[in-house]
C-alpha cells in the first residue's frame, strides 16, 4: 500500500508508490486509507514542491489514473 510522506504548500500531499512518488489530493489521499492519518502529516519546506525528476514519473499515464 501506499505511504504518505508529506503535505506540500499546494494542500496536496507527496505519497509514495514503491520507488515513485506522486503527489494527490486530500480528499483521494483520505478516501484510499493511506498511513499516516492525514491530520499527522508534516508539512515540507518550500523545497518540496519542485518537479518531479523523470525517474519519478509514471511511465505509463494509465498507471497514475488508477
Amino acid at each position: 500500500m501506499a505511504t504518505g510522506l508529506y503535505l506540500l504548500q499546494d494542500g496536496t500531499i507527496m505519497v509514495a508508490y514503491g520507488e515513485r512518488k506522486i503527489p494527490i489530493g486530500p480528499a483521494q489521499y483520505k478516501a484510499n486509507g493511506y498511513k499516516p492519518p492525514f491530520e499527522k502529516l508534516k508539512a515540507k519546506s518550500s523545497g518540496a514542491d519542485k518537479p518531479l525528476r523523470a525517474e519519478s514519473r509514471p511511465r505509463d499515464r494509465r498507471l497514475a489514473h488508477s
